[in-house]
């Protein structure tokens, strides 16, 4: 007697999406993105010089290298203090003037892992929405079938990695080497490995985004909290990383001669003329016109449906099951997708409130609410793919039930699946159609990252050319623009505080008495199509070269290296804004 052969039918199976390798595989190729990037113009913007500057006098201090002014951290001036890129630029300082490249790799690579991590994470919630058994998973048992089913989950993987790439002001900020991308690929990970129930591993993984944004911390002590009351052998854990968290950003505070409430006071007193804080109603000003439009609207419309659906669902299977906790447990990739959603909106009302607060509101400060939304939203659009698919087909079978002479069957789920796909692909990318002012261009981005590469040639140059940086040092004060301050600070192996941005002007005046110059003045911006963008500008120079020739009767010295000019007049030695020091 022959067994019975039993037909086969297959589910969706995307294992590849899960487990830790798969980290190792989308880390790796975020190492060589972000290392053959480097062929192109690099620099790192002011926040990073800064990290970089306290990172190698961290590095002098240990070695007891470098000069003896900079041989101690000093926090004072600069962006505010973030332990997690210090930790990476303390020990890349080891590696001398190949400082600032070696972060801007690991910067660079963290911004496309986050990337990476979220389109893998859409796919992966999108196939949790979309696989049943069925006639969805006998369709799925050949080639052609097993392609089509996966369709909805490539899309939304192709739309997240649309939205997040580029979103407004994330690729600039991080090819110019901010440590949001590093922070927020870990905070994805540790979310995902929660998901997966490895707890413990979230929670370590999830120190990393505490050291760089404070918003976190508030998230992962509750987390912390509920992983000590389930499992009483993670206290130790919990409490031990929890001590050295407070440890590293505390300690270096108090000795760089900061305070623990600087942390806050810096950060409230760092913003730019533009910045939200200055409207009327800074909460409205940042959720409207800074945040709601990093994501395509289409994908925060997306997300808020699902929401609603979602709840919806909940609600009801609630009320059947007669338990809330099993009405989760039935719908866990809805309630995964909304999470990220919800949790991606709250995250943006919180910065919302820091900017009515008076901190800057920078849109670098949004991205892990970007990266949910993103989220969330292009799950639901791959969700709609086959949502669509059971409504035609649960469609025309009641067509035909209730008209049998109708003559329509309804077609094989393949076929739906793909009409289905196919529509919302189309709609995604055409309707609207109003939505690619949002998007930065390429061009856009290279411009800006260009520029401020050519301003840290430049500026190298200069200091080469006019005998290195020890005979810069020698000549006096310094002054250069206020977002070049950190770069030149670097450059010259000195701490931040010693380079001075520009004096403060109001309707054309100074606000400080200045009765001659700094000695050595970097002014960058020249040749640029706006007067008002080069600092310090022409007629600042031409008031300060007089105020020499008055008091000294010399005037500066000048050497040119567009966009950069160096003026130099060393006949009288002090530092600007401290006390005189002897020639």
């Amino acid at each position: 007697m022959s067994a019975v052969t039993q037909p086969r039918t297959r589910s969706l199976d995307l294992s590849m999406l899960r487990g830790g390798r798969t980290y190792l595989w989308l880390a790796g190729v975020s190492l060589i993105l972000a290392i053959v990037s480097l062929h192109w113009p690099s620099t790192p913007s002011y926040d990073p010089w800064s990290w970089l500057i306290w990172g190698r006098e961290i590095h002098n201090w240990v070695t007891g290298s470098g000069p003896a002014a900079n041989q101690a951290l000093h926090i004072a001036g600069g962006s505010s203090w973030k332990p997690l890129p210090v930790i990476f630029t303390t020990v890349f300082a080891f590696a001398g003037s190949a400082q600032p490249n070696l972060w801007l790799v690991v910067a660079r690579a963290g911004a496309a892992l986050t990337v990476l991590v979220s389109a893998k994470l859409a796919m992966r919630i999108t196939w949790s929405l979309v696989s049943r058994s069925g006639d969805e998973a006998t369709a799925s048992d050949t080639w052609g079938g097993r392609l089509i089913a996966y369709a909805p989950v490539a899309f939304a993987g192709a739309a997240t990695l649309v939205c997040t790439t580029f979103t407004h002001s994330y690729p600039g900020n991080m090819l110019l080497g901010y440590s949001e991308g590093v922070m927020t690929a870990a905070f994805l990970i540790a979310c995902e490995r929660a998901w997966d129930g490895h707890h413990r591993q979230a929670f370590a993984i999830g120190i990393i985004p505490c050291l760089d944004r404070p918003e976190i911390w508030p998230v992962w002590g509750l987390y912390g909290l509920w992983l000590m009351w389930r499992d009483r052998e993670a206290r130790r854990l919990v409490i031990g990383l929890a001590i050295l968290m407070l440890a590293l950003w505390v300690v270096p505070q108090k000795l760089g001669g900061g305070t623990v409430s600087g942390l806050a006071t810096h950060a409230q007193g760092n913003h730019s003329k533009s910045s939200c804080v200055n409207a009327s109603f800074p909460f409205s000003c940042e959720l409207d016109y800074t945040l709601w439009p990093l994501v395509l609207e289409r994908l925060e419309i997306a997300s808020l449906i699902l929401l609603g659906i979602t709840g919806y669902q909940v609600t009801r299977s609630s009320r059947q099951l007669g338990s809330w906790s099993a009405a989760l447990r039935q719908h866990p990739a809805a309630v995964a997708a909304s999470l990220a959603g919800a949790f991606g909106f709250i995250w943006w009302l919180g910065i919302s409130a820091e900017t009515q607060e008076g901190f800057a509101g920078n849109p670098r400060y949004a991205i892990v609410g970007v990266m949910l939304v993103c989220i969330s939203g292009a799950a639901g659009y791959g969700w709609a793919c086959t949502g669509l698919a059971r409504l035609a087909g649960a469609g025309l079978r009641r067509l035909e039930e209730r008209r049998p002479g109708f003559g329509m069957r309804a077609p094989s789920w393949r076929v739906r699946l793909t009409a289905a796909t196919t529509f919302m692909v189309l709609l995604f990318l055409f309707v609207p159609n109003w939505f690619a002012h949002r998007m930065p261009s390429v061009a856009s981005i290279r411009y800006t990252v260009r520029y401020q590469a050519e301003l840290r040639e430049r500026m190298s140059y200069l200091i080469n050319d006019y005998g290195g940086a020890d005979k810069v040092r020698s000549c006096g004060s310094l002054m250069t623009n206020n977002f070049q301050v950190t770069m030149l600070a670097w450059y010259l192996d000195v701490p931040i505080r010693f380079v001075e941005a520009l004096p403060v002007y109001k309707k054309g005046h100074l606000t400080t008495k200045l009765e001659a110059g700094p000695n050595v003045v970097f002014q960058d911006g020249v040749g640029s199509a706006k007067a008002s963008d080069q600092g310090p500008t022409p007629a600042q120079m031409q008031v300060w070269e007089q105020g020499w020739k008055q008091k000294n009767g010399s005037t500066y010295k000048i050497i040119v290296k567009s966009p950069v000019t160096l003026y130099t007049d060393c006949s009288a030695f002090y530092i600007y804004n401290h006390k005189p020091r002897k020639s």
